[in-house]
């Protein structure tokens, strides 16, 4: 099988949270979870976590985890994930983001799967489908449309597909996109090294450049909806959630 690296760009800076990667879930940093989670995906063979902040590449060490500092001016997740990726001999590259501490290993297992069978496809990333039309709606919400083999038509975060009699139901090729990115690294490297595109300026929504450039993301389904922690207020929830489904004693 081909060897697979999972990265978590992991930064301090938030605009809107900051040190969102450090605050406490049942008693354990953000980071961490998401760390032991990523452990967790099948066919994985190294987590690591990319930061620019001496507190958390601090919080990563005193876990055990394996940490590396990355320039504090790079732009974006996937820039970080970059950075560390160009200089590791692997072949798979799992971007998982530092504030989504319930992505379902299996699901991205799965995904890192779709790249190891099928030679033609470069990137896949995770959906679950919309069922409520307040989530339709919901600009927070970025939507997924795919087609009959479950590759990207097109990400937003507007409402699509227009519904033209303005009755919203639940429809096949319809995903809430959760925003887990699994890479040939091949393709990343070259994936950074193009210029934005004209939808991605638009919708400040990156994926959409490399749908701009003709190339296929392959959306594996979940059924598990994974919060990811976006403001503080999030924290509470994400927190419960991990109580709920019985997460906390396998962390302990």
């Amino acid at each position: 099988m081909l060897p697979v690296v999972v990265i978590i760009p992991a930064r301090y800076a938030s605009v809107r949270f900051p040190g969102k990667p450090l605050a406490k879930l049942a008693g354990k940093p953000m980071i961490q979870w998401v760390y032991e989670n990523a452990l967790q995906i099948p066919a994985v063979d190294t987590v690591m976590v990319a930061t620019d902040d001496q507190r958390i590449f601090d919080a990563v060490n005193n876990f055990g985890g394996r940490v590396l500092m990355t320039p504090g001016n790079i732009r974006n997740g996937s820039e970080r994930v970059g950075f560390v990726a160009k200089d590791i001999d692997v072949e798979i590259i799992v971007n998982l983001q530092g504030d989504e501490p319930l992505i379902s290993p299996q699901a991205v297992g799965k995904a890192v799967r779709e790249l190891q069978t099928n030679p033609q496809l470069n990137v896949a990333t995770l959906g679950c489908s919309i069922k409520n039309e307040t989530e339709w709606r919901g600009s927070s919400v970025v939507k997924a449309i795919v087609d009959e083999s479950l590759n990207a038509i097109y990400f937003s975060r507007a409402p699509i597909p227009h519904v033209r009699d303005g009755n919203f139901k639940p429809l096949p090729a319809l995903y809430r996109h959760i925003g887990v990115y699994v890479y040939r690294k091949t393709f990343l490297m070259e994936f950074l090294k193009w210029p934005e595109g004209i939808l991605e300026q638009q919708e400040k929504l990156e994926q959409l450049r490399i749908l701009e450039k003709g190339y296929k993301i392959k959306v594996i389904e979940t059924r598990n909806f994974s919060p990811g922690v976006d403001m503080p207020e999030d924290v509470e929830t994400v927190e419960n959630l991990i109580k709920k489904r019985g997460i906390l004693s396998e962390h302990q």
